[in-house]
């Protein structure tokens, strides 16, 4: 029998012992489906889901996966039953904001590419795999080009994927309804240090704080994490990226000026 335990993401904070004793020393097949993860609305400030991807990536043996919708879900819970290993699938509450057209088959590890650009990588995880899909459309208005990647693991994280698209990009959004400590966000940063991509890396998440109760709009709103905020934020470090550019022509110009910058 393969067990599987639905439970509120906050409630599962409550077992970390039992998740580190019981289930991953013994590298045991344990699913555990977070459930309201992420930002909670009406629940109030101790159900919000926001740690769980957190603590479980401290966790050795353990596969965390988020799917970006209910299609995506189903797939990743059968896949849990026949890895054979401690699992973590989180997804909020509600009902999904978007269902996807494109399903690829899940490998472990591994992201899927939902559009190709060449200036800015939006990579999101669970719920905000729409939220990136929303901004790649308002930039692309605004004649910005976006790769758009569902990371749908935050471990393992296969890299050769993601440093590909991350190389053919000058900037790299990453996106998760959850803290950004230990989060996507922080891994992505860490496979673009060891792997010396001079890439500008932005981290949309939730601080190290406790959030305070609020619909998920007022909050996302609050931290800046609504669409309008992200592309303003994606817009102005665009624009900075490219005066720097301009500025090192005009350098290269004034030192050789017969030589093209």
């Amino acid at each position: 029998m393969i067990p599987v335990v639905p439970m509120y993401s906050s409630f599962i904070q409550r077992a970390f012992d039992q998740l580190v004793h019981d289930v991953a020393i013994l590298n045991l097949p344990v699913i555990i489906c977070s459930d309201r993860s992420g930002i909670v609305g009406n629940d109030g400030e101790t159900h919000q889901g926001l740690l769980d991807m957190c603590f479980t990536n401290l966790i050795p043996n353990f596969t965390i996966m988020a799917p970006k919708d209910f299609r995506e879900l189903e797939a990743m819970l059968e896949f849990a039953v026949n890895l054979g290993k401690p699992v973590l699938i989180r997804y909020p509450r509600g009902s999904e904001e978007v269902c996807f057209e494109q399903q690829e088959r899940i490998e472990l590890g591994k992201a899927e590419v939902l559009q190709e650009g060449k200036e800015v990588c939006l990579i999101g995880i669970g719920k905000f795999v729409a939220k990136a899909c929303q901004i790649a459309k308002s930039l692309e208005e605004k004649a910005i080009a976006c790769t758009v990647m569902n990371a749908r693991f935050l471990k393992p994280l296969e890299e050769r994927i993601i440093c590909e698209k991350m190389k053919k990009s000058q900037i790299v959004v990453t996106l998760e309804d959850g803290s950004l400590k230990c989060g996507l966000g922080a891994e992505i940063q860490r496979i673009a240090f060891e792997n010396q991509l001079n890439v500008k890396i932005l981290k949309m998440g939730y601080p190290d704080e406790f959030v305070k109760h609020g619909t998920c709009q007022e909050i996302e709103k609050a931290y800046g994490l609504d669409v309008e905020s992200i592309v303003q934020k994606i817009e102005q470090v665009n624009e900075e990226l490219n005066w720097q550019k301009r500025g090192k022509g005009c350098l290269k110009i004034l030192e050789n000026p017969n030589k093209k910058a």
